[in-house]
């Protein structure tokens, strides 16, 4: 994606700023726009129609449910446009079967058709050609904080078309000579209208859509672009490839302006809030201060027990007492379940933690263990390519001089030894550091210490390229077998 070549002003928008752009847009590529939509859905309005002829009350249900369809159309001259390239008709033709073949065709025009978020997601089929999971997943990214707006811009846009829809009939109701009879509001909205009656509002209401698709398809295509340039920061993106720019043709004059920029700019990271000094508080506020010192207001209380609401009825009205001992025994039968509901639910946590710490070490214990890793940080753990006798094979390579490979052969023999003697389970990705913590507090105190010296010693010569005494390395070597014994393969 050349970002250089769009015509769009990148900067940090709200959504609601996001679909404003979206009429700026179709007024700036109108002709292209309304040229693309002329020559494909008005020609297809038309045969639709005409195929439609026995049943033209199904006709603009057809026109309805096909919209989508000419959304890509539109959506393809925008994305053109939007990167300055001119969008001819035959071009248009050219590409149609591309777009009308492209991924969610068929999703569009079933289980999402009347999602009310799709215009901002019909880009994310036709221009990103996302398809299944990576689809949805895509959908519920873009979609986290402008869902909303696209919802509101289709509520929108479907209520203004069927006002247009509306208006331009009572128009021409009103434009029809004489007492309008033959044409009344009822003809046209009732089932009384005959097949050119059906057709003539067929075409009012492919009229309305050429007024207000256009704009929804160019309102969800800015909400969009907002919505990616926020999330991949294209405007940032953007400038700093124009100051690359610059500073490749004046380069010095470039810095000089970047440091004066740093040098005003950096002072104001954290602005400091002056303090307003304080009011003395207001005839009303202290009315309201001395109205809530007053022991009903200055207190707040949160009261959760049940209570039964107070009989309106008076005292010594016939039937009152036996009612009010009723109320009692039921609030204590309640009281009482409340209590034996507590308790159960007692009892049950208690259970559910025996449970567990009863089956935990034997789950623990039928637990499988992972396979243990060939490699570690390049180094080669399987036992067959250890020597049978790692000491001896370390005091060979000691004695030619060569200390890294006597290093080498007990670092890998200690690992080797952890894993399949001690059970220790280490990681395809374990660091040095990660190896020290895994084994700290499961093996003895002398293994642990010999184990760290080890690797320390191991990171001096392998990373730091330092020649290590070797005295250091014949320590290492007394008592090797003692702690790591011989590495055997892990049954």
């Amino acid at each position: 994606m050349q970002l250089e070549q769009i015509t769009v002003r990148l900067r940090r928008r709200s959504p609601w700023e996001a679909l404003d752009l979206g009429p700026a847009l179709l007024r700036n590529w109108a002709a292209p726009v309304y040229r693309a939509w002329f020559a494909t859905y008005w020609p297809a309005g038309i045969v639709i129609l005409l195929v439609m002829w026995p049943w033209p009350e199904y006709a603009i249900l057809v026109l309805w449910w096909l919209k989508p369809l000419f959304d890509r159309v539109l959506l393809f001259v925008f994305s053109r446009s939007v990167f300055g390239d001119e969008c001819r008709v035959r071009d248009l033709l050219r590409e149609l079967p591309r777009v009308l073949r492209g991924p969610g065709v068929l999703s569009g025009l079933t289980l999402r058709r009347c999602s009310l978020a799709r215009s901002l997601l019909l880009p994310v089929w036709q221009l990103e050609g996302q398809t299944g999971a990576d689809a949805r997943a895509r959908f519920r990214l873009l979609s986290r904080r402008c869902r909303g707006h696209a919802v509101w811009l289709t509520f929108f846009c479907a209520n203004m078309s069927t006002i247009l829809l509306v208006s331009i009939v009572i128009t021409l109701l009103a434009l029809v000579p004489g007492d309008g009879q033959d044409l009344s509001l009822w003809q046209w909205f009732g089932g009384d209208r005959s097949t050119a009656g059906y057709f003539a509002g067929n075409l009012v209401f492919m009229l309305a859509e050429t007024v207000v698709e256009p704009l929804y398809v160019a309102s969800g295509f800015s909400l969009y672009l907002n919505r990616r340039s926020e999330l991949e920061a294209w405007d940032i993106e953007l400038a700093f490839r124009r100051l690359a720019a610059r500073q490749s043709a004046t380069p010095l004059a470039s810095s000089l302006l970047v440091l004066l920029v740093l040098a005003v700019w950096l002072p104001l990271l954290k602005p400091v809030q002056a303090e307003e000094a304080p009011q003395p508080p207001s005839v009303a506020r202290q009315a309201i201060d001395a109205v809530l010192t007053d022991p009903v207001f200055g207190q707040d209380r949160e009261d959760w027990s049940w209570r039964w609401r107070q009989s309106d009825s008076p005292v010594d009205e016939p039937g009152g007492d036996w009612i009010q001992v009723l109320f009692k025994a039921i609030e204590w039968f309640s009281e009482m379940l409340r209590g034996l509901l507590w308790v159960f639910a007692g009892l049950g946590l208690a259970a559910a933690i025996f449970l567990v710490l009863r089956y935990r070490q034997a789950g623990s214990r039928a637990r499988v263990a992972p396979a243990a890793p060939e490699f570690l940080f390049g180094l080669d753990l399987r036992p067959a390519s250890l020597p049978a006798d790692v000491a001896a094979a370390a005091h060979a390579a000691l004695d030619r001089g060569d200390s890294v490979e006597a290093l080498s052969l007990l670092y890998r023999g200690a690992l080797v030894a952890l894993m399949h003697q001690r059970q220790i389970d280490f990681a395809a990705g374990d660091t040095e550091n990660d190896c020290l913590s895994r084994i700290a507090g499961r093996v003895p105190e002398a293994l642990d210490r010999r184990f760290n010296v080890l690797v320390e010693t191991w990171r001096l010569a392998a990373y730091g390229r330092l020649s290590i005494p070797v005295e250091r390395v014949e320590e290492l070597l007394a008592g090797w077998d003692l702690l790591f014994g011989k590495p055997q393969a892990r049954p």
